[in-house]
């Protein structure tokens, strides 16, 4: 599924494309497992994933401690 995404692109940038991934192999990773699996500050990683959740490309599912990601298949 995100081979559709990355392939297409839709706009989304390096970074996103590179978090979408990270989130379709571990769906229960955390903003600082992100941050510290793609080197980059924790502030990048809460600004990407609030593009792609508003841009309806993720969404979380439960609470941030024990929720896992979802990947929206819209495309």
């Amino acid at each position: 599924m995100i081979d559709k995404v990355v392939d297409k692109n839709h706009g989304l940038n390096v970074t996103q494309r590179k978090i979408l991934i990270e989130i379709e192999n571990n769906p229960r990773i955390t903003q600082p497992q992100l941050a510290a699996k793609l080197v980059f500050g924790k502030t990048i990683i809460q600004n990407n994933i609030a593009i792609l959740k508003k841009e309806g490309y993720i969404e979380r599912i439960g609470s941030n401690k024990s929720g896992h990601w979802n990947i929206i298949d819209n495309f």
